[in-house]
């Protein structure tokens, strides 16, 4: 895994929240106004009280257009930027020191069917104890039957309910068929689940996933991860990408997932600095 800068990352590679037609659906629906930039690339606005309103421009390389704003909308802004490769910060911007957005993010890119053999020695052993188990199968679900099954197996997992809503309204808003759903089964037990988002016509990134205690045993999540980079590769998807991963302003019982997750990825980037004005 190699640390690569902001100015690296392929220019067709995107962010997906950022360039993904669902979640900018998504943040309609939670009353979040959206205005596009250029491409699939949108901001979003949210007034307080009708007093007060936010503006954030996340991994957008183009400056915010203050007198745009002051034009079209209401006076009282905060406005926050987050440059996507751009480190040619504009004067009158100020370092904004209290988080507000994912800082880490991995990706790998898928060239040839050995993608396997980039991997990490630990997952090419778990890929190779779970192809040689015939009690493990694995399955391409619809939205009901993904979450009618996790909620049939009664996991205890914190934010449980909260990432099955995110899932179920993302899905609602799936008018492309671009998220799939993944469930791997061991004999007739599900033991762990993943959903994808696909988008940008060449990417594929983490949306959400669930797990039980047997998964580790059976090395299940990574076949579920293996099953997602052959799956991708057979549609032309050429990037893989598992969202954010921890950094210094997430807990600790954040790590471990972020450790498994760096057993399959080519190049880590770092968003460090996001900036403000008070208009």
């Amino acid at each position: 895994m190699q640390l690569i800068t902001r100015q690296e990352i392929p220019k067709d590679h995107l962010y997906y929240r950022t360039s993904s037609p669902i979640y900018k659906k998504y943040l309609e629906l939670s009353n979040l106004k959206t205005i596009p930039v250029w491409y699939n690339q949108f901001w979003w606005l949210k007034s307080i009280l009708w007093i007060f309103n936010v503006a954030k421009f996340e991994r957008i390389d183009e400056e915010p257009n203050i007198v745009k704003l002051k034009q079209n909308w209401f006076k009282r802004w905060f406005v926050i930027w987050v440059p996507y490769t751009r480190i040619d910060i504009p004067r009158w911007w100020k370092r904004l020191l209290i988080n507000s957005y994912f800082t880490t993010t991995w990706f790998t890119i898928l060239e040839t069917e050995d993608y396997y053999k980039k991997w990490k020695e630990r997952a090419k052993r778990a890929r190779k104890k779970f192809l040689a188990n015939p009690d493990l199968t694995i399955k391409e679900l619809n939205t009901f039957d993904f979450q009618k099954i996790y909620k049939e197996a009664k996991i205890s997992q914190p934010f449980k309910w909260a990432f099955m809503k995110y899932h179920k309204d993302a899905s609602n808003l799936d008018e492309k068929w671009e998220i799939r759903n993944f469930v791997c089964f061991l004999w007739d037990s599900p033991i762990a689940w993943l959903a994808v988002l696909d988008y940008n016509w060449n990417s594929s990134a983490h949306l959400v996933s669930f797990i039980t205690k047997e998964w580790k045993q059976n090395q299940a999540w990574t076949w579920l991860i293996d099953y997602w980079f052959k799956s991708s590769l057979e549609k032309n998807i050429k990037y893989i990408n598992f969202d954010h991963l921890r950094d210094k302003f997430m807990t600790w019982d954040q790590q471990w997932y972020t450790d498994f997750k760096e057993n399959f990825m080519d190049y880590k980037v770092v968003f460090p600095d996001s900036y403000f004005k008070i208009v």
